[in-house]
């Protein structure tokens, strides 16, 4: 895993250019980063996406700088991002793969996205290997592929200097948020052929 193979999207090209991968692959995984835990109150701080292993990327759209007497990075407007991904993420001919993608759903539809086709690693994980003790994407990127994701408390600290992910710097937030996609979209090569072939169906 190459972290700093990962692309920071700031600008309408280069937004366009993965959009046109992601339909020419016919398969994305997706991940969101917002500013807390609970999605039912949570704001969008960007979304992150992978179209092959070790070929990923993280959009900003409401990173805020780290206090309020620091400027917002560059990003690109949250509304023309989520103008721009909807058809994709709706297009039946693409297969969105997401980790826990309750969550990401939830935050998609609340902003008027309904996600679909799809595919849950997390479900397709506990199918597959129920016995397991857990199914978090950073313990099963460890079982499968010995590799250690970055810790969420390491771009954001813990305790009261802990900040939201919306404060993170744009280089720390793209390596974090783009290995979730990546790791995502490898993990779902692996379990997605063992799903036929082991006589099991997503719930």
């Amino acid at each position: 895993v190459d972290r700093s193979a990962y692309e920071t999207v700031v600008d309408e090209a280069a937004l366009d250019r993965w959009i046109a991968e992601a339909r020419a692959k016919g398969v994305v995984a997706i991940d969101t980063e917002t500013d807390c835990i609970d999605c039912v109150v949570a704001n969008l701080a960007g979304i992150s996406l992978a179209t092959e292993p070790g070929k990923a990327c993280y959009i900003p759209v409401a990173h805020s700088g780290a206090d309020l007497l620091s400027d917002p990075p560059n990003q690109l407007d949250k509304g023309e991002v989520l103008a721009r991904l909807k058809p994709l993420l709706e297009d039946p001919a693409v297969l969105k793969v997401g980790h826990n993608l309750k969550y990401d759903w939830v935050m998609f539809a609340k902003l008027g996205i309904d996600i679909a086709p799809y595919d849950d690693t997390l479900v397709m994980s506990f199918d597959l290997d129920a016995g397991r003790s857990g199914h978090g994407l950073d313990e099963l990127a460890k079982t499968w592929f010995d590799h250690e994701c970055i810790a969420f408390k390491s771009v954001c600290g813990t305790g009261q200097k802990q900040i939201t992910f919306d404060k993170v710097p744009l280089p720390q937030a793209t390596e974090y948020a783009a290995e979730d996609a990546d790791i995502c979209l490898r993990l779902w090569r692996k379990l997605k052929p063992r799903l036929a072939r082991e006589g099991t169906s997503q719930v």
